[in-house]
């Protein structure tokens, strides 16, 4: 009877060791990345290269503030040359004279002289003296100003327009003493006749 036991006992553990035996040792990987390494490597060169797309657009277009900027600055640039070739041509009439005279009284703060102020518009001192009184008269009496334009002959040039204005300044006191003190106030230039500034 214990024979019997003792070989049962032997079959029992030949039968577990045998059935450990036959179990695998490790259990394989289950990794998405090594199973599917082709798929990996495709995803990970497509992020870089849109990554890259994305960068070198941003870089090869300026912002927009920058293109603003720049035509504004190329605009006034430009405005500005044509203002001054403008300012270099010849007046031919009276309103022109006026115009001119204006934009000096504008720069003439700025420049702080006469002298800087006609240099700044590139023109000569001795045709804006001799002109002055078209616009002192225009500004300081328009009614007066505006009878002499009524009454211009037909091909008068600026000049003999110039000096008929002058001549009507010097035989009217009260407009006389007007464009003085529009002049020391600083609302006319202070240009004296035959006189440097």
């Amino acid at each position: 009877m214990r024979i019997e036991e003792l070989e049962g006992e032997r079959d029992f553990l030949r039968s577990q060791l045998s059935s450990l035996s036959t179990q695998p040792k490790d259990e394989p990987l289950n990794d998405t990345f090594f199973n599917n390494p082709s798929e990996n490597l495709d995803s990970s060169s497509t992020s870089s290269s849109a990554s890259s797309e994305w960068s070198s657009s941003s870089s090869s277009s300026p912002p927009k503030k920058q293109k603003r900027k720049f035509k504004n600055k190329h605009s006034k640039a430009k405005k500005y040359k044509k203002e001054e070739k403008k300012f270099r041509q010849r007046v031919r009439t009276p309103s022109e004279i006026v115009q001119r005279y204006k934009s000096l009284l504008k720069t003439f703060p700025k420049m702080k002289t006469l002298s800087k102020a006609f240099q700044k518009h590139g023109i000569d001192r001795n045709t804006v003296v001799s002109t002055a009184a078209v616009a002192e008269l225009a500004m300081a009496a328009p009614l007066v100003y505006q009878e002499l334009i009524s009454n211009k002959p037909s091909g008068e040039t600026v000049l003999h327009f110039a000096k008929r204005c002058e001549e009507e300044i010097q035989s009217n006191d009260e407009v006389k003493n007007k464009i003085e003190s529009m002049k020391a106030d600083g609302t006319l230039l202070p240009i004296r006749r035959g006189k440097s500034v």
